[in-house]
Parts: structure tokens; C-alpha cells; sequence
């Protein structure tokens, strides 16, 4: 971890000292997922991960400093805690309001980026999100964080969003399309080995 981010990360860890997520975990795990996501499965600087931390720690705690970071990080962690105000009542009425509400308190680009990564993380750990929640969740990562994602090219996060969002949704086809492709795997894998054979050659 480099000394930016470690230093922002201390200050989150701080600020979010006995705060816990609905696993029971700290919720600085949290942020250390979605940092994760963005620099590694995402492949952002490590300015974005320091965002990540330092939005966490100035969400909960408005009055923390943090001008002693850079400018562009600031921006992004103004962006981002302008996006975690925005409460839709009902996501399908407002989906383009808040679509068009993210993007323009995106004033660097990456904010966007970031806030679908935080929601990627999200939905990896929807089980433990109450009922509720949990369909206000699904809802805005069909109706918004899904759409964004694929048009600023984030393919492979888009399909995991929606995986994972059918798999609550319609868990009766989703178990059974998975044991199908399970049944077929071999015969895939074999057609696929036919099919790359030729080539090779």
C-alpha cells in the first residue's frame, strides 16, 4: 500500500472507528473492498483508492481536513459525497434524473468509475442487507449503476452486476440455468478444445 493511500486509509479507519457493516464486520471494510476493486480489478491510480477512503471519512464526518491531499483527489471525494446525498424515492420514476444528477456532480470523470465500484462491492455482499434494502439496492443497480456501467465500457462489471441481480431476482431460473451450464460444461470445454485445435495448427 503506498504511503497516499495508507495515509487516507488511516484517516477513514479513524473517522469509522466502531461503525459496522450489516455483517458485523468494520466498516472499513468497505472501503478497503472498493478500493481493491478500483485499482485492481479496475486498474485506476492510486489517487482514486485514497478517494475512496477519504469520501468514507468525510461522508460520516463532514468537518475531518483533508487539504493536505491533493487537489484532483479533493475533487473526486467532493463528487462522491455530493452522489451519497441523492436519495431516490422511487428509482424508476427518477432513474434518468439520477443518471444525469451522477454525471454532472462527476466533474472528474473517474468519480463515476468509482461510485459503480463501490456498488459493485455492494452487491457482492447483498445477503447480508435486509430485506428492504436489499430491493432498493437491486432496483438502483438495474435501473442506474447497470446502464452507466456499460456505457462507459465497464463490460465485465456490468455482467456481474447483473448476474448477481438475477440471481436474487428470479432465484428459481437463475439455479436453474446455472445447473444446466454446470451439466454441459464438459461438452463446452470439449467443443471449445475441437474448435482451438485447428488453429493452433
Amino acid at each position: 500500500m503506498s504511503p497516499l493511500i495508507q495515509q487516507a486509509r488511516e484517516i477513514a479507519q479513524q473517522a469509522l472507528a466502531g461503525e459496522m457493516l450489516y455483517d458485523g464486520s468494520p466498516f472499513i471494510g468497505h472501503a478497503d473492498a472498493v478500493a481493491g476493486i478500483v485499482t485492481q480489478e479496475i486498474g485506476l491510480p492510486e489517487g482514486c483508492a485514497a478517494a475512496v477512503y477519504l469520501h468514507e471519512a468525510t461522508r460520516a464526518h463532514p468537518g475531518i481536513d483533508i487539504q493536505a491531499f491533493p487537489q484532483d483527489i479533493r475533487t473526486m471525494v467532493e463528487g462522491l459525497n455530493k452522489i451519497a446525498t441523492i436519495k431516490p424515492k422511487d428509482t424508476r420514476l427518477e432513474a434518468e434524473r439520477y443518471k444525469r444528477l451522477i454525471v454532472q456532480y462527476s466533474t472528474d470523470p473517474r468519480v463515476v468509475v468509482i461510485k459503480i465500484a463501490d456498488r459493485l462491492e455492494v452487491m457482492r455482499r447483498l445477503q447480508f442487507f435486509p430485506k428492504s434494502s436489499r430491493e432498493q439496492k437491486m432496483l438502483e443497480t438495474l435501473m442506474l449503476y447497470m446502464p452507466l456501467a456499460h456505457q462507459l465500457g465497464l463490460y465485465t462489471i456490468n455482467q456481474e452486476l447483473g448476474d448477481i441481480w438475477f440471481r436474487y431476482a428470479e432465484p428459481e431460473q437463475y439455479r436453474s440455468i446455472t445447473n444446466k451450464l454446470r451439466a454441459t460444461q464438459k461438452d463446452r470445454e470439449r467443443l471449445m478444445q475441437e474448435f482451438i485445435e485447428p488453429l493452433k495448427k
